[in-house]
């Protein structure tokens, strides 16, 4: 079994702790946190909103900075993808504005501050070009009179070695445009950016979500080479991208229509830190308080240094990113982590049927403890308290994208299949239980999954798994609407799966009766 969300062997007493909209909170004298907490009361939206997108800005700065390496010593780049889905009102672009503004700020300040070296250049390549005229013309005097040009052409040459080299436009923050001009742009300025948008419309229903598979390329950090038919080809060589992107509701379900089930297959989806943040609108009692300046100017100045850092690494070819690595226990933790997303890929757990997903999970969340560890400064390799904060938030994303992004697996569509035939077909008993034979569901059940002895099986187990089934023996079994038993279930419903037919793992409180002799579960709207 799996140990991906919690120790299974914690006896349920703890249940009733656990929620699927819990979220966990870092260090409160972080940087991260501490600018977190701020700007969530301040613009009144919930802590883990404002976390996700204060975790990209922090990306943007950090990319060009560290990279991280597995314990196995394979590096992978510091970027990540984010995605919130939020209704217009919830105050995105409020979001953007405090956590980049350090990120505008300084791409502003560069633009001002090139400003004299573009003249510099300008007069430069003016004269470079006129010399390449002259020699031009003395080139075809001595040809039309038969003389030698070998000390002409010499002097070209020289000439050609002494051309100024273009300027680079110091651009970090990109809108809507198409993956391919976009890795044109990281060519020919820096290899480093992000696809930023509060309102994301324009980027997924627009041409940048075409090249999905170059957006791929890019995440992944590796030298891609750009063929193109009317123009010059070229090589983008360690490109560095995070992409921050807010979108409505409606934008995502039309882009799932539409490119959803390409954007899955390529693995385009899979590499989001997704969120679905609890809705704040009519419900703010617009008491936030103003932000500390402190705190603010403290993320902010954090930020502008390690773009410094990232800059000066990119005009000093001699100069390059550090490679974070964990130290000993981290890199146990990291393997058992990894162990457990792999065990969760296998037939019936959690990433079964989102394996591209599960794939690139324990990647995200190596990428986003690098993150907080160069952020705050910290020396040496990442620790493990570190580590397994950046797996009990990315598990969080986790649980959004298999909700919101996913869409139900056929395992979920025939578990609720079958907890409607056991409930129509088995013997009820008191309190929502049931007995039942899975060759009397095979004989008479409806529907086609039920009917093929391989689904039926994965959904029996699935049940199994979230805690309402028991296995009595020679294909007979008991159902519950409650959770049976009194340990915790290996996946919970409303967290790990969304099954709809039997109630949430949230909306079931353990207890004891009034003597302690019986412990177990009941539904927790049971006691109103």
């Amino acid at each position: 079994m799996s140990n991906l969300e919690t120790d299974f062997t914690t006896m349920a007493t703890t249940s009733s702790q656990v929620r699927e909209n819990e979220w966990p909170a870092y260090d409160e004298h972080s940087r991260f946190e501490s600018m977190t907490q701020e700007v969530a009361q301040h613009v009144e939206v919930v802590p883990e909103m404002a976390r996700t997108a204060a975790l990209s800005a922090m990306s943007v700065a950090c990319q060009g900075v560290v990279d991280v390496a597995y314990p196995n010593g394979h590096v992978v780049p510091t970027s990540l993808y984010t995605l919130t889905i939020a209704e217009t009102g919830e105050r995105k672009t409020a979001l953007e504005s405090l956590f980049f503004q350090p990120i505008r700020d300084f791409q502003a300040a560069k633009k001002i501050e090139s400003k004299y070296k573009l003249e510099v250049y300008q007069r430069q390549l003016k004269n470079w070009q006129s010399a390449e005229k002259i020699l031009a013309k003395q080139w075809i005097k001595a040809f039309e009179n038969e003389k030698s040009t070998e000390e002409i052409e010499q002097r070209q040459t020289e000439l050609d070695e002494k051309k100024p080299k273009p300027l680079r436009v110091y651009q970090l923050l990109y809108e809507n445009v198409t993956p391919i001009s976009l890795a044109y742009s990281l060519h020919e300025n820096i290899p480093m950016g992000c696809l930023l948008s509060s309102e994301a419309g324009s980027i997924l229903e627009g041409k940048a979500m075409e090249g999905l598979p170059m957006l791929n390329a890019i995440w992944s950090g590796s030298p891609l080479d750009v063929t193109r038919r009317t123009s010059t080809s070229f090589t983008l060589d360690e490109p560095r991208l995070t992409m921050a992107l807010m979108a409505q509701p409606k934008v995502i379900e039309r882009f799932l229509e539409k490119r959803g089930e390409k954007a899955m297959d390529n693995g385009f989806l899979s590499r989001l830190l997704v969120i679905k943040p609890t809705s704040m609108i009519g419900i703010r009692e617009g008491k936030g308080r103003a932000i500390d300046t402190y705190i603010m100017d403290n993320f902010h100045h954090r930020a502008k240094e390690l773009l410094e850092e990232s800059f000066d690494i990119l005009e000093h070819d001699a100069r390059q990113r550090r490679v974070l690595e964990f130290t000993p226990s981290a890199k146990d933790r990291w393997q058992q982590l990894y162990r457990d997303i792999e065990q969760a890929m296998a037939e019936p757990g959690l990433y079964y049927y989102a394996r591209g997903h599960g794939s690139k999970l324990m990647e995200n969340i190596t990428r986003v403890a690098a993150i907080i560890h160069t952020f705050e400064g910290y020396e040496g390799a990442i620790d493990t308290p570190l580590l397994d904060f950046a797996w009990r938030l990315c598990n969080s994303y986790s649980r959004h994208f298999m909700q919101y992004l996913a869409g139900d697996p056929e395992i979920v569509i025939t578990t609720n299949q079958l907890i409607r035939e056991i409930r129509r077909l088995g013997e009820s008993h008191t309190d929502g239980a049931y007995h039942f034979k899975k060759s009397t569901l095979r004989q008479f059940g409806r529907g086609p999954h039920l009917r093929k002895p391989k689904r039926l099986d994965a959904a029996i187990e699935l049940l199994h798994q979230l805690g309402h089934l028991q296995k009595m023996g020679q294909g007979n079994f008991n159902f519950s609407e409650t959770i049976i038993g009194i340990l915790e279930p290996t996946i919970k419903n409303g967290i790990d799966y969304h099954v709809d037919e039997i109630p949430t793992f949230s909306q079931q409180v353990f207890f004891n009766d009034d003597r302690g002799r019986y412990q177990g579960y009941k539904l927790e709207y049971a006691n109103q």
